[in-house]
């Protein structure tokens, strides 16, 4: 006999995939910093996102069904260990294989009780599968790609523990243990040293993508023209574009590290990370197409370099959304207008989208700034928190005396002018 689904079952089976999905981008976003090739950073980076998606679709569902959906509880437990368990692999091939193996199970998940619905009686939630399932083909055909590819293997410990934490996790869950019931349950964990997730000093394609050594002192952005050839022309605006990878890195440690938020912060989060991806792309792919090597610039990583504190998750996120990005409107206008100048329309058009993002960007961060510092026990505005990023950042630039910090606080053009480094708009 067929199975019939009461809504109320129907909810509880989107939200055990919601929790999968949800661990999956959190899986995809603390690999990142761990891979060492550019173009994975970008696929992962993707992935995460597409996750994320996912979980907002379903939870859009979910919603408009009976029963309780426990978000302020977050992942269940049992849930996030065993995908912390498949993230900490020793090297990007058993990363890859834990994965795809992830991708797989959930996959499976959606098709069964996408088989299972009632077509007629619950087509939202089929509207909803769809839209989900229909993200994780590319995945999966990436994920098996790189492998068949990659010179080195997973090893089949790995594998074979892969499968087990899966076993046992489902087993707990079938008990009605979303709580961890001890380790004893779980198989040993073969890898001493993992690669990943969230590593303290990211993994880097110093070949492709030379590394800047950065000066004791703090200094102005993109202050040093040994960064770029390109410092003395409007075309620096895509270099600093392609620099934005290290912004996206710093991201992924806040999604990977922050718990017990809304969903609706891991939501903007995730856009607002895959933007920075984005516009670490457009920057790159625009600079090849103008005759440019990569090898020619140098960059920055975005991992914190050592143990993170609590507090350097909202310092961050405030410094990038209150100072970093805001400060970067001005120039962003101004270069699209000089490169409409010059005829470069595909580059105007490039700081106009850009634009377009970091505006919703500050948005964001006004929201959820205060959040994270509430987190921290300090209950503060967003119109504070920005001060203090602005003070933060004058400080570290060793700006001047307590009255000359204050004065460029109080006026921002004069605070980013001071903080940051004007383009030649006159120059192609």
């Amino acid at each position: 006999m067929t199975e019939i689904l009461r809504p109320e079952d129907t909810a509880n089976r989107l939200t055990a995939i919601l929790w999968h999905e949800f661990e999956l981008s959190r899986m995809a976003a603390g690999w990142v910093p761990a891979v060492r090739r550019y173009e994975h950073k970008l696929k992962l980076g993707r992935f995460h996102y597409v996750h994320n998606r996912n979980v907002r679709w379903l939870h859009e569902r979910i919603r408009e069904l009976p029963g309780v959906f426990q978000e302020k509880r977050g992942t269940p437990p049992v849930i996030r260990e065993a995908f912390e368990r498949l993230s900490t692999a020793a090297g990007e091939a058993d990363f890859l294989y834990a994965y795809l193996f992830a991708v797989d199970q959930v996959y499976a998940q959606y098709r069964q009780l996408y088989e299972t619905l009632d077509p007629l009686l619950d087509m939202p939630t089929a509207d909803q599968l769809e839209l989900a399932m229909g993200a994780l083909p590319a995945v999966r055909d990436w994920l098996s790609g790189e492998l068949r590819s990659a010179v080195s293997k997973p090893s089949e410990t790995w594998t074979a523990y892969t499968a087990a934490v899966w076993v046992c996790m489902n087993n707990e869950l079938e008990k009605g243990n979303r709580q961890p019931s001890g380790k004893a349950r779980w198989p040993q964990h073969p890898v001493s040293q993992p690669a990943g997730p969230v590593p303290s000093e990211s993994a880097w394609d110093d070949e492709e993508f030379p590394l800047y050594v950065k000066p004791e002192r703090a200094q102005r952005a993109y202050d040093d023209p040994s960064m770029s050839p390109l410092h003395d022309s409007v075309k620096q605006m895509h270099f600093i574009n392609a620099t934005e990878i290290s912004a996206a890195e710093m991201l992924c440690y806040v999604y990977y590290g922050v718990q017990k938020m809304p969903l609706a912060f891991y939501y903007d989060l995730a856009r607002h990370n895959w933007d920075e991806f984005r516009h670490s792309e457009m920057g790159v792919r625009r600079l090849r197409q103008l005759g440019c090597s990569t090898k020619d610039f140098l960059f920055t990583k975005g991992s914190p370099g050592g143990k993170v504190a609590r507090e350097w998750f909202a310092e961050m996120y405030a410094g990038l959304t209150m100072v970093a990005e805001p400060c970067s409107f001005i120039k962003k206008k101004k270069s699209a207008e000089a490169f409409r100048r010059f005829g470069d329309e595909l580059s105007a058009a490039h700081c106009e989208f850009d634009m377009a993002d970091e505006r919703k960007h500050v948005d964001f961060g006004k929201k959820w700034g205060p959040e994270l510092y509430r987190q921290l026990g300090d209950m503060i505005t967003a119109e504070e928190m920005s001060e203090r990023a602005r003070v933060r950042r004058l400080k570290q630039l060793e700006a001047g005396d307590e009255e000359e910090i204050r004065r460029l606080v109080k006026s921002f053009p004069a605070f980013c002018g001071f903080s940051t480094v004007e383009l030649n708009y006159d120059s192609y």
